[in-house]
Protein backbone atom coordinates (compact mmCIF):
# COMPACT_ATOMS: atom_id res chain seq x y z
CA UNK A 1 0.00 0.00 0.00
CA UNK A 2 2.49 2.47 1.07
CA UNK A 3 4.78 1.55 -2.46
CA UNK A 4 1.12 2.25 -4.07
CA UNK A 5 0.77 5.68 -2.31
CA UNK A 6 4.60 6.44 -3.20
CA UNK A 7 4.50 6.20 -6.59
CA UNK A 8 1.27 7.75 -7.29
CA UNK A 9 2.85 10.94 -5.42
CA UNK A 10 6.09 10.55 -7.74
CA UNK A 11 3.63 10.09 -11.08
CA UNK A 12 1.42 13.10 -10.30
CA UNK A 13 4.71 15.19 -9.68
CA UNK A 14 6.25 14.30 -13.27
CA UNK A 15 3.31 15.69 -15.67
CA UNK A 16 3.74 19.19 -13.88
CA UNK A 17 7.22 20.12 -15.35
CA UNK A 18 6.46 17.82 -18.35
CA UNK A 19 3.73 19.59 -19.70
CA UNK A 20 5.36 23.28 -18.96
CA UNK A 21 8.67 22.02 -20.92
CA UNK A 22 6.36 20.56 -23.68
CA UNK A 23 4.54 24.04 -23.46
CA UNK A 24 7.51 26.10 -23.51
CA UNK A 25 9.54 24.12 -26.24
CA UNK A 26 6.26 23.64 -28.57
CA UNK A 27 5.54 27.31 -28.34
CA UNK A 28 9.32 28.30 -29.51
CA UNK A 29 9.43 25.98 -32.50
CA UNK A 30 5.53 26.96 -33.80
CA UNK A 31 6.41 30.58 -33.43
CA UNK A 32 9.85 30.45 -35.05
CA UNK A 33 8.23 28.13 -38.05
CA UNK A 34 5.15 30.73 -38.54
CA UNK A 35 7.50 34.05 -38.29
CA UNK A 36 9.71 31.71 -40.60
CA UNK A 37 6.46 30.77 -43.18
CA UNK A 38 4.97 35.01 -43.02
CA UNK A 39 7.95 36.08 -45.82
CA UNK A 40 5.30 34.71 -47.77
CA UNK A 41 2.10 36.79 -47.31
CA UNK A 42 3.73 38.91 -49.80
CA UNK A 43 3.40 36.49 -52.88
CA UNK A 44 0.22 37.62 -53.28
CA UNK A 45 -1.52 34.35 -52.86
CA UNK A 46 -0.99 33.32 -49.41
CA UNK A 47 -2.99 34.32 -46.45
CA UNK A 48 -2.86 34.74 -42.48
CA UNK A 49 -4.89 32.08 -42.40
CA UNK A 50 -2.93 30.02 -44.50
CA UNK A 51 0.34 29.93 -42.41
CA UNK A 52 -1.90 29.62 -39.62
CA UNK A 53 -3.79 26.35 -40.97
CA UNK A 54 0.02 25.11 -41.90
CA UNK A 55 1.66 25.52 -38.48
CA UNK A 56 -1.64 23.70 -37.39
CA UNK A 57 -0.89 20.57 -39.44
CA UNK A 58 2.65 20.49 -38.70
CA UNK A 59 2.45 20.74 -34.80
CA UNK A 60 2.19 17.31 -34.35
CA UNK A 61 5.12 16.92 -36.16
CA UNK A 62 6.91 19.31 -34.22
CA UNK A 63 4.97 17.65 -30.69
CA UNK A 64 6.36 14.56 -31.59
CA UNK A 65 10.53 15.79 -31.73
CA UNK A 66 10.44 17.47 -28.82
CA UNK A 67 8.02 14.81 -26.27
CA UNK A 68 11.58 13.23 -25.40
CA UNK A 69 13.32 16.73 -24.14
CA UNK A 70 9.95 17.49 -22.51
CA UNK A 71 10.41 13.63 -20.77
CA UNK A 72 14.16 14.32 -20.11
CA UNK A 73 13.24 17.34 -18.13
CA UNK A 74 9.98 16.27 -15.88
CA UNK A 75 12.17 13.35 -14.97
CA UNK A 76 15.15 15.35 -13.63
CA UNK A 77 12.76 18.26 -12.69
CA UNK A 78 10.61 16.10 -10.16
CA UNK A 79 14.20 13.75 -8.74
CA UNK A 80 16.04 17.27 -8.07
CA UNK A 81 12.61 18.86 -6.73
CA UNK A 82 12.62 15.82 -4.06
CA UNK A 83 16.06 15.65 -3.32
CA UNK A 84 16.20 19.70 -2.18
CA UNK A 85 12.57 19.05 -0.32
CA UNK A 86 14.59 16.11 1.46
CA UNK A 87 11.31 13.91 0.11
CA UNK A 88 14.35 11.73 -1.57
CA UNK A 89 16.04 11.57 1.68
CA UNK A 90 12.45 10.55 3.72
CA UNK A 91 12.18 8.09 1.05
CA UNK A 92 15.50 5.92 0.97
CA UNK A 93 15.49 6.30 4.84
CA UNK A 94 11.44 4.61 4.91
CA UNK A 95 13.50 1.80 2.84
CA UNK A 96 12.63 2.15 -0.91
CA UNK A 97 15.62 2.13 -2.88
CA UNK A 98 16.14 4.94 -5.72
CA UNK A 99 15.14 1.88 -8.59
CA UNK A 100 11.71 1.80 -6.93
CA UNK A 101 11.11 6.02 -7.13
CA UNK A 102 12.71 5.62 -10.64
CA UNK A 103 9.80 3.20 -11.89
CA UNK A 104 6.91 5.65 -11.88
CA UNK A 105 8.75 7.71 -13.47
CA UNK A 106 9.85 5.33 -16.18
CA UNK A 107 6.34 4.12 -16.37
CA UNK A 108 5.17 7.86 -17.36
CA UNK A 109 8.01 8.08 -19.74
CA UNK A 110 7.13 4.95 -21.46
CA UNK A 111 3.39 6.21 -21.60
CA UNK A 112 4.63 9.07 -23.35
CA UNK A 113 7.03 7.31 -25.85
CA UNK A 114 4.65 4.29 -26.83
CA UNK A 115 1.94 7.50 -27.65
CA UNK A 116 4.38 9.29 -29.40
CA UNK A 117 5.18 6.29 -31.14
CA UNK A 118 1.15 5.96 -32.41
CA UNK A 119 1.12 9.69 -33.19
CA UNK A 120 4.16 9.50 -35.66
CA UNK A 121 2.29 6.30 -36.90
CA UNK A 122 -1.26 7.08 -37.45
CA UNK A 123 -1.57 10.94 -36.84
CA UNK A 124 1.33 12.65 -38.66
CA UNK A 125 1.85 11.16 -42.02
CA UNK A 126 -1.67 11.93 -43.29
CA UNK A 127 -1.68 15.36 -41.39
CA UNK A 128 2.31 16.04 -43.47
CA UNK A 129 0.43 15.26 -46.14
CA UNK A 130 -2.49 18.29 -45.54
CA UNK A 131 0.63 20.25 -44.89
CA UNK A 132 2.20 19.62 -48.39
CA UNK A 133 -0.97 20.50 -49.82
CA UNK A 134 -1.27 23.62 -48.15
CA UNK A 135 2.07 24.88 -48.73
CA UNK A 136 2.31 23.94 -52.33
CA UNK A 137 -1.08 25.42 -53.75
CA UNK A 138 -0.98 28.53 -51.41
CA UNK A 139 1.90 28.95 -49.96
CA UNK A 140 4.42 28.77 -52.67
CA UNK A 141 1.98 27.23 -55.51
CA UNK A 142 2.78 24.87 -57.93
CA UNK A 143 0.85 24.41 -61.69
CA UNK A 144 -1.69 22.19 -61.74
CA UNK A 145 -0.28 20.63 -58.45
CA UNK A 146 -1.47 17.02 -57.37
CA UNK A 147 0.07 15.58 -54.25
CA UNK A 148 -0.28 11.91 -55.51
CA UNK A 149 1.02 12.44 -59.09
CA UNK A 150 4.43 11.67 -59.87
CA UNK A 151 6.61 13.20 -62.19
CA UNK A 152 9.41 11.13 -64.45
CA UNK A 153 9.71 8.00 -62.46
CA UNK A 154 12.26 5.09 -63.24
CA UNK A 155 11.65 1.59 -61.31
CA UNK A 156 13.91 -1.35 -61.86
CA UNK A 157 11.31 -4.43 -62.33
CA UNK A 158 14.21 -6.91 -62.56
CA UNK A 159 17.88 -7.05 -63.47
CA UNK A 160 16.96 -6.93 -67.06
CA UNK A 161 13.70 -4.85 -67.21
CA UNK A 162 13.03 -1.26 -66.80
CA UNK A 163 10.23 0.93 -66.95
CA UNK A 164 9.91 4.69 -67.40
CA UNK A 165 6.75 6.74 -66.99
CA UNK A 166 6.21 10.36 -67.52
CA UNK A 167 3.76 10.81 -64.67
CA UNK A 168 2.54 8.32 -62.58
CA UNK A 169 -0.78 8.69 -59.97
CA UNK A 170 -0.79 5.14 -57.55
CA UNK A 171 -3.89 6.42 -56.27
CA UNK A 172 -5.80 5.90 -59.68
CA UNK A 173 -3.46 2.96 -60.75
CA UNK A 174 -3.13 5.15 -63.99
CA UNK A 175 0.76 5.55 -65.62
CA UNK A 176 1.19 7.83 -69.09
CA UNK A 177 3.81 8.20 -71.64
CA UNK A 178 5.21 4.55 -70.47
CA UNK A 179 8.24 2.78 -71.89
CA UNK A 180 8.95 -0.75 -70.91
CA UNK A 181 12.22 -1.99 -72.21
CA UNK A 182 14.13 -5.28 -72.02
CA UNK A 183 17.65 -5.85 -72.24
CA UNK A 184 19.85 -8.82 -73.12
CA UNK A 185 22.63 -10.45 -71.02
CA UNK A 186 24.99 -7.77 -72.25
CA UNK A 187 23.02 -4.94 -71.34
CA UNK A 188 21.65 -4.30 -75.37
CA UNK A 189 18.27 -3.63 -75.88
CA UNK A 190 15.89 -6.50 -76.97
CA UNK A 191 12.39 -5.49 -76.82
CA UNK A 192 10.55 -1.87 -75.82
CA UNK A 193 6.73 -1.30 -75.40
CA UNK A 194 5.76 2.00 -75.50
CA UNK A 195 2.54 3.50 -75.08
CA UNK A 196 0.08 6.56 -73.59
CA UNK A 197 -1.21 5.05 -71.31
CA UNK A 198 -0.51 1.72 -68.65
CA UNK A 199 -3.47 1.31 -66.23
CA UNK A 200 -4.58 -0.99 -63.39
CA UNK A 201 -8.02 -2.86 -64.68
CA UNK A 202 -8.81 -3.91 -60.71
CA UNK A 203 -11.61 -6.77 -62.11
CA UNK A 204 -8.46 -8.52 -64.33
CA UNK A 205 -5.71 -7.28 -61.40
CA UNK A 206 -2.96 -6.62 -64.89
CA UNK A 207 -1.64 -3.63 -66.04
CA UNK A 208 -3.14 -2.58 -69.22
CA UNK A 209 -1.29 -0.85 -71.90
CA UNK A 210 -2.88 1.44 -74.22
CA UNK A 211 -2.08 2.97 -77.79
CA UNK A 212 0.85 2.33 -78.10
CA UNK A 213 3.15 0.11 -80.26
CA UNK A 214 6.02 -2.90 -79.78
CA UNK A 215 9.17 -2.70 -80.86
CA UNK A 216 11.38 -5.68 -81.23
CA UNK A 217 14.91 -5.56 -82.11
CA UNK A 218 16.86 -7.71 -83.72
CA UNK A 219 20.41 -5.86 -84.00
CA UNK A 220 21.64 -2.56 -82.55
CA UNK A 221 20.18 -0.93 -85.31
CA UNK A 222 16.94 -2.80 -86.97
CA UNK A 223 13.65 -3.30 -85.05
CA UNK A 224 10.37 -4.79 -85.80
CA UNK A 225 7.55 -2.65 -84.88
CA UNK A 226 3.69 -3.57 -83.92
CA UNK A 227 1.07 -1.20 -83.23
CA UNK A 228 -1.94 -2.29 -80.62
CA UNK A 229 -4.69 -0.76 -78.54
CA UNK A 230 -4.81 -2.66 -75.89
CA UNK A 231 -2.23 -5.25 -74.40
CA UNK A 232 -1.57 -6.90 -71.11
CA UNK A 233 1.61 -5.73 -69.24
CA UNK A 234 3.94 -8.21 -67.90
CA UNK A 235 4.30 -6.00 -65.15
CA UNK A 236 2.75 -8.13 -61.91
CA UNK A 237 3.31 -5.69 -59.27
CA UNK A 238 -0.25 -4.11 -58.19
CA UNK A 239 0.21 -0.49 -57.41
CA UNK A 240 -0.70 -0.82 -53.56
CA UNK A 241 2.35 -2.67 -53.60
CA UNK A 242 4.62 0.02 -55.10
CA UNK A 243 6.23 3.07 -53.25
CA UNK A 244 7.91 5.30 -55.61
CA UNK A 245 7.10 8.65 -53.64
CA UNK A 246 9.63 11.57 -53.51
CA UNK A 247 8.04 11.68 -49.42
CA UNK A 248 10.88 12.55 -47.19
CA UNK A 249 11.10 9.31 -45.25
CA UNK A 250 11.61 10.72 -42.36
CA UNK A 251 7.65 11.76 -42.26
CA UNK A 252 6.53 8.07 -43.33
CA UNK A 253 5.17 5.74 -41.27
CA UNK A 254 6.91 2.51 -40.42
CA UNK A 255 4.02 0.77 -42.57
CA UNK A 256 4.92 3.07 -45.38
CA UNK A 257 8.54 2.52 -44.79
CA UNK A 258 7.79 -1.15 -44.52
CA UNK A 259 5.78 -1.49 -47.86
CA UNK A 260 8.91 0.72 -49.70
CA UNK A 261 11.86 -1.49 -48.33
CA UNK A 262 9.21 -4.89 -49.51
CA UNK A 263 8.61 -3.01 -53.45
CA UNK A 264 12.58 -1.83 -53.45
CA UNK A 265 14.21 -6.00 -52.58
CA UNK A 266 11.35 -6.96 -55.11
CA UNK A 267 12.62 -4.98 -57.62
CA UNK A 268 16.32 -5.42 -56.56
CA UNK A 269 16.94 -1.50 -55.54
CA UNK A 270 19.04 -0.49 -52.97
CA UNK A 271 16.71 -0.32 -49.40
CA UNK A 272 19.55 0.79 -46.55
CA UNK A 273 18.09 4.50 -46.52
CA UNK A 274 14.34 3.54 -45.92
CA UNK A 275 15.60 0.65 -44.04
CA UNK A 276 17.91 2.89 -41.55
CA UNK A 277 14.67 5.15 -41.33
CA UNK A 278 12.41 2.33 -40.11
CA UNK A 279 14.69 0.94 -37.78
CA UNK A 280 15.15 4.51 -35.99
CA UNK A 281 11.54 4.99 -35.50
CA UNK A 282 11.36 1.46 -33.60
CA UNK A 283 14.12 2.39 -31.42
CA UNK A 284 12.64 5.54 -30.85
CA UNK A 285 10.49 4.85 -27.56
CA UNK A 286 13.92 3.13 -26.18
CA UNK A 287 15.78 5.89 -27.04
CA UNK A 288 13.32 8.43 -24.96
CA UNK A 289 13.62 6.10 -21.98
CA UNK A 290 17.37 5.52 -22.18
CA UNK A 291 17.73 9.07 -22.19
CA UNK A 292 16.30 10.35 -19.31
CA UNK A 293 17.94 7.34 -17.19
CA UNK A 294 20.81 8.54 -18.51
CA UNK A 295 19.95 12.25 -16.69
CA UNK A 296 17.87 10.88 -13.52
CA UNK A 297 20.84 10.28 -11.70
CA UNK A 298 22.27 13.77 -12.02
CA UNK A 299 19.19 15.14 -10.49
CA UNK A 300 20.35 12.89 -7.38
CA UNK A 301 23.52 15.16 -7.17
CA UNK A 302 21.95 18.16 -7.58
CA UNK A 303 21.04 19.43 -3.54
CA UNK A 304 19.42 23.12 -4.87
CA UNK A 305 15.95 23.02 -6.73
CA UNK A 306 17.56 25.01 -10.20
CA UNK A 307 15.22 24.66 -12.84
CA UNK A 308 17.76 26.06 -15.30
CA UNK A 309 20.73 23.57 -14.16
CA UNK A 310 17.79 21.48 -15.23
CA UNK A 311 16.99 22.61 -18.59
CA UNK A 312 20.83 22.85 -19.03
CA UNK A 313 21.49 19.45 -18.19
CA UNK A 314 18.18 18.76 -20.16
CA UNK A 315 19.53 20.40 -23.48
CA UNK A 316 23.17 18.88 -23.02
CA UNK A 317 21.89 15.35 -22.82
CA UNK A 318 19.30 15.72 -25.79
CA UNK A 319 21.40 16.77 -28.00
CA UNK A 320 24.32 14.79 -26.83
CA UNK A 321 22.18 11.68 -28.23
CA UNK A 322 20.21 13.62 -30.86
CA UNK A 323 23.87 14.58 -32.38
CA UNK A 324 25.04 10.43 -32.46
CA UNK A 325 21.93 9.53 -33.62
CA UNK A 326 21.78 12.25 -36.36
CA UNK A 327 25.20 10.80 -37.81
CA UNK A 328 24.96 6.98 -37.83
CA UNK A 329 21.24 7.73 -39.03
CA UNK A 330 23.46 9.73 -42.00
CA UNK A 331 25.74 6.95 -42.14
CA UNK A 332 23.41 4.38 -42.65
CA UNK A 333 20.78 6.23 -45.27
CA UNK A 334 24.49 6.68 -47.33
CA UNK A 335 25.12 2.90 -47.08
CA UNK A 336 28.17 3.11 -44.96
CA UNK A 337 26.91 1.73 -41.89
CA UNK A 338 24.38 -1.14 -41.41
CA UNK A 339 20.73 -0.34 -40.96
CA UNK A 340 20.25 -1.87 -37.69
CA UNK A 341 23.27 -0.49 -36.01
CA UNK A 342 22.42 2.53 -37.71
CA UNK A 343 19.17 2.72 -36.00
CA UNK A 344 19.96 0.82 -32.85
CA UNK A 345 23.39 1.85 -32.23
CA UNK A 346 22.93 4.67 -30.34
CA UNK A 347 20.45 2.98 -27.67
CA UNK A 348 22.72 0.13 -27.13
CA UNK A 349 25.84 2.42 -26.45
CA UNK A 350 24.18 4.79 -24.23
CA UNK A 351 22.08 1.22 -22.90
CA UNK A 352 25.43 0.09 -21.84
CA UNK A 353 26.49 3.90 -20.26
CA UNK A 354 23.03 3.44 -18.11
CA UNK A 355 23.92 0.07 -16.79
CA UNK A 356 27.43 1.44 -15.89
CA UNK A 357 26.34 4.28 -14.68
CA UNK A 358 23.85 3.14 -12.17
CA UNK A 359 26.47 -0.04 -11.26
CA UNK A 360 29.18 3.17 -10.99
CA UNK A 361 26.91 5.21 -8.50
CA UNK A 362 25.32 1.76 -6.47
CA UNK A 363 21.70 2.84 -7.45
Amino acid sequence: MKTRLISSYISKKFWGPFLFAMGVFAALVVLGDTFEKMKNLGNGTTTLWDILSYSLVTFPNWLATIMPVACLLGAISVISEMVSNGEWTACVAGGFSPKQLFKPIIACILLVAGLTLLMQEFIVPPLNVKANYIYYTRMKPRPNYNQYLEQDVLIKLSSRQMLYAKSVDLTTGTMTKVSFDTYDDEWNIASQIVAEQMVWDKAQQKWIFKNGFRRTFTNLVDMQEEPFEEEISPVEIRPDQMSIGRVYEKLMSVRDLTKRIRFHKRTGIASYSAETMRQSKLATPFVTVIMCLLGMPFAISTRRKSKIINILASMVIAFTFWWLMSMCTSLGENGYLNPFLAGWGPVILFGAVVFFEFKWLKL
